[in-house]
């Protein structure tokens, strides 16, 4: 009796180094551009602020290299896990377009007006930057979910 048999093809390797390249690139840009009090830093680093709990309180704030140390291996296994659930960067690529034009509002709507807004954090670049890594933070999320929810209905 012949069979045939397929074998699956290999997993690519695109989310494992995007979203740590991606997370990296927006807190040093971050760090450079960070905001009024570093406001818009610490709010774009967000994957990375839990390392700040491994610091002895007033030692130092969270910088950008006890970000890096928190985020990068978050992202690196969130990059895998989508890898692993075979996602499209296309859809990730929607997503993160989607939600960055979503944060980026909410950010700015945060004040009276716009002039304000730029006026209290120093550029509408600062808003840019904390919104990318915003809109990449909800990108992921949202094609984890849809790729489990399509492993799950294939499953059953």
């Amino acid at each position: 009796m012949t069979e045939i048999v397929r074998l699956s093809a290999p997993v690519r390797r695109r989310f494992v180094w995007l979203l740590p390249l991606w997370f990296a690139i927006g807190s040093v840009l971050g760090s450079m551009v960070a905001g009024h009090n570093g406001q818009l830093f610490f709010v774009g680093a967000l994957a990375g602020i839990w390392a700040s709990a491994l610091v002895e309180p007033g030692e130092a704030s969270l910088g950008l290299a006890q970000a890096l140390l928190g985020g990068v291996p978050l992202l690196a296994l969130l990059g895998w896990l989508l890898d692993r659930l075979r996602a499209e960067l296309w859809l990730w690529g929607a997503a993160a377009g989607l939600t960055t034009a979503l944060a980026g509002y909410f950010l700015i709507q945060g004040h009276a007006d716009f002039e304000a807004a730029i006026a209290y954090h120093g550029s509408l670049f600062a808003y840019l930057v904390c919104a990318l890594q915003l809109g990449s933070y909800g990108a992921t999320l949202i094609v984890l979910v849809l790729q489990a929810g399509r492993g799950a209905r294939g499953a059953a």
